[in-house]
């Protein structure tokens, strides 16, 4: 109870300053003492909660989404915590500044954060770095790489190809992020005649560091958007579609809301493209967006999806949301007399 009061009074101080302050002071602590997760009642890994799907195993259904670590810095503590994986980044090639400040806003009455942030990240080089300081880590590691503000539409297919030769051969997976809507034109990357030549740049280093690669989409797509996407990560043999980023179907401001707020809309999203994919065994779908709960993770599971990623929710609920889905997750196993998590997907359309 007491580290449950601890993440409490944390919050209700770390609420009274400027988000981005507190994000990266939180980073830096977590960079220079990974041993503080300990004080959050971080959740124990076990076997049973571990989940393969293709060749990606994570050592808990549940990771960090990219945004939360965007250099690279904290990944021995999120491991501590109990996540299943981390996905880092947005990387750019060149560091970047980002947008102008103030650029994060919290929105506390509908449990969201705004970002309009511009992948603000240390580089590529610096970011490999760091990576390459946690060679000893055991939690699944994703990438999530993304072109330059200043990156021409022409140049942009050999900036992804670039960045997936550098940091596939020190990772489990990469995401290519096509649907921040910080950075001035990134989303039309969505439309087929400009995420084919990404995708088929990608196939001469895909062929020499073979590593599961994701396309991340916005919810803000329609039908038909989702349907292309899906038959693109198909026909270029990708691993799947993460879904989603964030939205700009709001009335806040600047900038991408995340966190309960966007849930319909992930959502909907989510069930799009796990129908659209559901016929084929090699693809898969991670899932993001406005998850905060056991509920949602299993509603997921139904439609076709495996694993899933929270950053809002942890911000306002902290570790103990791991530990709620990890008791709410033994519970079913004890129910159906399951021994995994990996069983209980398997068979989550034959439960009541």
């Amino acid at each position: 109870i007491f580290n449950m009061n601890l993440f409490s009074v944390f919050k209700y101080l770390a609420f009274k300053i400027d988000p981005e302050i507190v994000h990266d002071f939180t980073i830096n602590l977590s960079h220079y003492g990974p041993l503080v997760s300990e004080l959050f009642s971080p959740l124990k890994t076990n076997e049973k909660f571990s989940l393969q799907a293709g060749d990606l195993h994570w050592s808990f259904p549940v990771g960090v989404a990219a945004g939360f670590d965007k250099n690279a810095k904290a990944i021995e503590f999120f491991e501590r915590i109990g996540f299943g994986a981390i996905e880092v980044g947005t990387v750019t090639k060149k560091p970047q500044q980002g947008n102008p400040k103030p650029r994060v806003f919290r929105h506390p009455e509908i449990n969201s954060v705004r970002n309009a942030m511009g992948f603000p990240n240390e580089g590529s080089e610096q970011i490999l770095k760091n990576i390459k300081a946690a060679a000893h880590r055991r939690i699944c590691l994703g990438v999530n790489i993304g072109k330059n503000k200043d990156t021409d539409e022409a140049h942009t297919p050999e900036e992804y190809a670039y960045l997936y030769k550098m940091f596939a051969p020190h990772c489990e997976y990469l995401v290519v992020n096509i649907s921040s809507p910080n950075t001035p034109g990134l989303r039309n990357f969505q439309k087929r005649e400009l995420l084919s030549p990404i995708l088929a740049a990608m196939e001469a280093p895909r062929k020499e560091h073979p590593k599961p690669i994701f396309i991340k989409i916005a919810p803000d797509l329609d039908p038909e958007e989702v349907k292309m996407v899906c038959e693109l990560s198909k026909e270029f043999s990708f691993s799947g579609i993460v879904a989603t980023n964030t939205t700009i179907q709001h009335n806040f401001g600047k900038g991408g809301l995340s966190g309960a707020y966007i849930k319909p809309y992930a959502q909907a999203i989510r069930k799009q493209v796990c129908e659209y994919l559901r016929e084929d065994p090699n693809q898969i779908v991670i899932g993001v967006g406005g998850i905060n709960s056991y509920q949602e993770i299993k509603e997921f599971w139904k439609q076709g999806g495996s694993f899933t990623q929270i950053y809002t929710s942890f911000i306002y609920q902290g570790p103990k949301l791991l530990n709620n889905i990890a008791k709410a997750i033994q519970k079913d196993l004890d129910k159906y007399q399951l021994h995994s998590v990996q069983e209980l997907v398997s068979h989550i359309n034959e439960l009541d």
